[in-house]
């Protein structure tokens, strides 16, 4: 008798699910993935872009396929389960869609792209529901790995480095003088470049080291403890890689390690150091559980019963999607024309923005460089304040010092310069967004969006003024102050 009534519960719990194989579901989850697409097609075609042209972030391409094949490794469960929708995604999806609405009106690109991927983890756990999601949560957060970012990293990486491979030298007892990130030693000159920093090793190990706790540990603990291992092994490895680099130079008077022979000799190294990893956490393994599964029977027999009006609540989602489209396409756009393109500017500094709806580059007698680019809100093409823009050459350049001044109740960042053979270079550079102005990436950003979806102004600059061979800094700056309130930078392009 108790066993009937217990069933009899059960049958009447799962009478209100849809069975995961059910045509009805799939259908429902097609329209609101091809929904989806549609809403953030442009995040997702920029964040396709990237894949292809970064080496940092080609491993993109390999997210989607592994989440999948993570939930496939449990299909004995997955294809007998039943879903419940779940109300609880739904104020979640509504703020993601937000983020996007405000991400796509300043053009933070990787802002819209971590809005494009948590849309999409919610709008499956609406269709699943909290059951399914929670058991499916590690191949349904792995999709952040998709999202190309942790560049701003690099600045730190190269600090770090740069102090690795000094502390190794000294203790191996070769003679080193470092000058923020140029290393000299008796034999030659080194600089721990972008491409020195370590991010696609650390990037790439923190993906592989993440999968590989889930894959072998149980334990909450192991899995956290790996994870950090493979965060700091990486790093450490890098300095101990960079000190290897510039100690083959040494001992090899320069014949070694100064050429394209030592980004081999890093990816071998790296290759190396994920093995070791793999051999380190492989001796904590957990024992391999097997998980029950549910009753065929039972499943089968409620498979053919009613399905409760809830098991629609994922459309709900639709008007959501279809409403941010169209927010989307009324946000004003500012079309990149020819003739409004100037001749390209090439600087002696290396400063570089590129698709500017105008830019400008002048040289007075004084040997004073000015720089100026003009950009529409929501260009069709190119962007203020993107990855690829940059006030400066940085494999040229390093930072000497930078502070920023006020001029005009206005703010302009100083920034000082020099070349690996000591030449100097001093810049002072400002955004100005509609009457806004400012020396900040983000606040250029928040106030493009602002100005995007408060319909205002529609243009944005990037206003710089340079100078070089001068080595006192107080008369550099003078210079550069007077230069920068003495010219007459153009104003506000229109139609």
């Amino acid at each position: 008798m108790t066993v009937m009534v217990a069933t009899s519960e059960v049958e009447r719990k799962v009478s209100s699910c849809l069975a995961i194989t059910d045509k009805r579901l799939w259908l429902m989850f097609s329209v609101l993935i091809l929904a989806w697409v549609v809403v953030y097609q442009d995040a997702l075609r920029a964040m396709e872009t990237i894949w292809s042209t970064s080496d940092t972030f080609a491993h993109g391409y390999f997210i989607l396929p592994i989440s999948l094949w993570l939930i496939w490794r449990d299909k004995e469960n997955f294809l007998q389960s039943r879903v419940k929708p779940s109300l609880l995604a739904l104020p979640l999806l509504v703020a993601s869609l937000f983020v996007w609405l405000f991400a796509y009106s300043a053009d933070i690109n990787v802002l819209g792209q971590l809005s494009a991927v948590t849309s999409l983890v919610l709008l499956i756990w609406l269709v699943i529901g909290n059951k399914l999601a929670w058991r499916y949560k590690f191949p349904l957060m792995y999709l952040f790995f998709a999202v190309p970012m942790g560049e701003n990293l690099i600045p730190l990486l190269q600090d770090v480095t740069a102090w690795f491979t000094v502390f190794f030298l000294k203790l191996n007892g070769i003679p080193v003088y470092v000058d923020g990130l140029y290393i000299q030693i008796p034999t030659g000159m080194f600089e721990v470049a972008v491409a020195c920093s370590g991010i696609r090793y650390l990037i790439a190990s923190v993906a592989v080291g993440t999968l590989f706790s889930y894959l072998t540990y149980d334990k909450t603990y192991k899995k956290i403890l790996f994870v950090i291992f493979a965060l700091t092994l990486p790093i450490l490895a890098n300095g101990i890689r960079a000190y290897g680099i510039v100690a083959i130079a040494y001992y090899s008077d320069m014949k070694y390690a100064t050429g394209a022979d030592h980004l081999i000799y890093g990816w071998l190294f790296f290759g190396l150091v994920i093995m070791l990893m793999f051999w380190i956490g492989g001796f904590f393994a957990d024992k391999v559980q097997v998980t029950k599964r549910s009753d065929r029977k039972l499943l089968g027999a409620a498979a053919q019963m009613n399905v409760s009006k809830h098991t629609l609540i994922p459309l709900l989602s639709l008007p959501l999607l279809m409403l941010t489209f169209f927010v989307l396409k009324s946000i004003p756009s500012v079309n990149l024309k020819e003739h409004n393109i100037t001749a390209e500017a090439t600087s002696s500094w290396g400063i570089n923005f590129e698709d500017a709806y105008e830019k400008a580059y002048q040289r007075n007698e004084q040997g004073i460089e000015v720089f100026q680019a003009i950009y529409g809100n929501k260009q069709n093409k190119g962007e203020l304040i993107v990855w690829q823009n940059v006030t400066h050459d940085y494999d040229r350049w390093t930072i000497v010092d930078k502070k920023q001044l006020v001029l005009n109740n206005k703010p302009v960042m100083l920034v000082h310069l020099r070349t690996i053979d000591g030449q100097p270079r001093s810049y002072l550079y400002q955004y100005k967004v509609g009457d806004f102005y400012t020396v900040s990436d983000n606040q250029a950003k928040l106030m493009q969006a602002w100005n995007s979806l408060s319909r205002q102004s529609d243009f944005s600059e990037m206003r710089a003024i340079s100078l070089a061979g001068v080595s006192d800094l107080t008369k550099v700056e003078s210079d550069l102050v007077q230069a920068f309130n003495q010219y007459e930078f153009k104003g506000e392009m229109s139609e």
